[in-house]
């Protein structure tokens, strides 16, 4: 993480007769002295005389290239000839030992490896050059650079651990894929070459189809993020400012134009009928690039404006209970066996706990800005989220009372970067186990229940607390393998549905005995229910149901 900037990291395995390693060490070292590896590093396994060591390359001219080859013959001397070692301890041999292997084995055994390669492959199709070659320059040809693109990014190695957890890989590209072409363009563009038509591919496979989640960052050794390279590139394309303060500076009335927006879907599906509305939809859908939301089963129906009791005083503990502008509009899915909203249910549980449930002043104007940053307009974001801040804080009575917010990713949102700013925010997974779970006597059923994660709940280090608290509601919880984020990312599942259906392929399979599946993200819950053929519902449902107060 640490290295120069253009360079990349070489590692190799070698060994020696363990009864010689100490001095195979000195020599090692003595070998980085004299070209001049300052920052190499020895690590190993002692007891197989198996030592690895890493050092920092760059391959952008002749000096460096030379370098490089006069380590590689005096690394192979040394190990080789002069020890009789072993120039591979456990890896793979690969291009940068070919020209070395008679050097280790001899002209004779080297020829016999020949002889067997060329009766299994003759016609050498099979890893040219990779264990065995002919060329003794091999190791110094196709060497890859790698070029500064963008200080987000410019520590990856390209190891590809992030890959596992990336919905869109398979699909499209994957962080590690993005940040290699990003790189090459930027390449490309210092060198005077014309990468209009690779951007114009990128927009869409590296840019439109990333979720921007995040999750790459825990799998990576050194924590990069490739969601934040994607939202800045993002931002560099985000020319509607205008309106963006618009939607900011009058959010209830886009609340509200959300809300009808619902309303003329949710008429559609009955004059037409959800099979015939379907089918329109997804070729509306395809025809605008995204533009038209994608109509499923699975649509919310529009919630209702939400009215607020004022506070009065009383022995209960308050809570300040912030409902996210996704919970403020949409409601349940028509075909939905549980038709109570979120925000009545929330409002139940928190009751019965003991509560007194406390709204912030002009709710439906607020947002933690979530929606304006995925966009890349990170200003209006930003004020949106301080302008939030601001309104709990009068609520929470200077951040006495909790705030409950009933949805992960805004959670995570607000608890980033707060400073010194007081607020004791919870997102549902956190505030039941802190505050309800001793407050409540919990019956589990056993109907079994699918629990899907959130990046957000990752994130906030909540994932095991809600397995936890899934089985104090049900002797049969089913975590489906595999599915890490399911590519809804806030809108992604309206505009490019094809993300959302490519992260949930597996789910109907992993989830077809359970009746009902939870999370702690209203949107994510519309592609599960969609893509698993169950209903998906907030924590709090399940919670509410199997729990009396005490």
């Amino acid at each position: 993480a640490v290295r120069k900037t253009g360079t990349t990291v070489i590692i190799e395995d070698v060994t020696f007769p363990v009864e010689q390693l100490a001095i195979g060490v000195n020599r090692l070292i003595e070998l980085f002295d004299k070209h001049h590896y300052d920052e190499a590093i020895l690590f190993g396994h002692a007891l197989e005389g198996n030592l690895h060591f890493v050092f920092t390359q760059g391959f952008n001219n002749p000096e460096e290239v030379a370098r490089y080859q006069a380590f590689m013959d005096d690394v192979a001397q040394l190990i080789a000839v002069e020890f009789g070692g072993s120039l591979k301890a456990e890896h793979g041999t690969g291009r940068n030992m070919a020209p070395f292997v008679e050097l280790e084995w001899g002209s004779d055994a080297y020829q016999l490896m020949w002889a067997l390669k060329r009766l299994l492959d003759p016609q050498g199709i099979l890893n040219p050059d990779v264990v065995l070659s002919e060329d003794p320059h091999i190791h110094l040809k196709n060497l890859k650079p790698m070029p500064a693109a963008d200080e987000i990014v410019d520590k990856c190695i390209e190891c590809g651990f992030c890959e596992p957890v990336c919905p869109s890989k398979g699909l499209t590209l994957s962080p590690r894929q993005r940040i290699v072409i990003w790189r090459d363009i930027q390449a490309k563009k210092r060198a005077g070459v014309d990468t209009r038509e690779l951007e114009k591919a990128y927009a869409y496979q590296g840019i439109d189809t990333c979720a921007a989640t995040g999750l790459c960052a825990q799998r990576c050794p050194v924590g990069i993020n490739t969601g934040e390279l994607v939202k800045k590139l993002r931002a560099h394309s985000a020319n509607h400012l205008k309106a963006a303060d618009l939607l900011g500076n009058h959010f209830a009335t886009t609340l509200q134009g959300a809300r009808f927006t619902l309303h003329v879907a949710n008429g559609a599906r009955i004059l037409l009928g959800a099979p015939r509305l379907g089918k329109i939809s997804a070729t509306l859908t395809k025809a605008s690039k995204g533009r038209v939301p994608l109509w499923t089963n699975a649509m919310p129906q529009p919630e209702r404006a939400v009215r607020f009791s004022p506070p009065v005083k009383d022995a209960r503990p308050r809570v300040v209970y912030l409902a996210a502008c996704v919970s403020r509009v949409m409601g349940p899915a028509a075909g939905d066996k549980e038709q109570t909203s979120l925000l009545d249910k929330t409002r139940s549980l928190l009751e019965k706990a003991g509560y007194q449930v406390v709204f912030p002043e002009n709710m439906d104007s607020l947002c933690c800005g979530q929606p304006f940053a995925s966009k890349g307009y990170n200003e209006q974001a930003e004020h949106k989220r301080q302008e939030l801040i601001g309104a709990l804080l009068h609520a929470s009575r200077g951040g006495v009372d909790p705030i409950y917010c009933d949805t992960s990713p805004c959670t995570l949102r607000l608890v980033q970067d707060l400073g010194e700013t007081r607020l004791d925010l919870y997102d549902p997974v956190r505030f039941i186990r802190t505050h309800l779970v001793d407050k409540l006597n919990f019956t589990p059923q056993t109907a079994p229940i699918a629990v899907h994660v959130t990046c957000s709940t990752q994130h906030l280090g909540e994932s095991q607390a809600l397995i936890d608290i899934a089985r104090l509601c049900s002797t049969d919880v089913v975590i489906p393998e595999g599915i890490h984020c399911c590519g809804f990312a806030g809108d992604k599942g309206f505009t490019t549905p094809e993300l959302n259906a490519h992260s949930l392929r597996t789910l109907k399979d992993a989830v077809l005995h359970c009746s009902e599946g939870i999370s702690t993200s209203r949107t994510c819950e519309i592609g599960l229910s969609q893509h698993g053929g169950i209903d998906y519902h907030g924590l709090v449902y399940l919670v509410d149901r199997v729990s009396t107060a005490r």
